[in-house]
């Protein structure tokens, strides 16, 4: 289970994402939807560690792991 709790994401004086409190638990799918540029990616970075929030915390259990695909297709070529 992936818990994210009060995590707000600011860029210098822009706010991307405020307070988000949400509970991902185990055997269901998720999906994230949103226009181009709307954060998608960047809370996808926040969940997976690779970006620390503003404020806020993300824990996983103890004997939990998250594996990640990034995007940059050069990286693989």
């Amino acid at each position: 289970m992936i818990t994210v709790n009060d995590v707000s994401l600011h860029f210098s004086d822009r706010k991307l994402f405020d307070d988000v409190n949400i509970k991902f638990t185990p055997g269901n799918c998720y999906g994230l939807i949103g226009a181009n540029g709307a954060g998608k990616s960047t809370f996808l970075k926040v969940l997976s560690g690779d970006l620390q929030p503003s404020t806020g915390s993300v824990t996983m259990g103890p004997d939990e792991r998250m594996a990640v695909l990034k995007q940059n297709h050069y990286d693989y070529e």
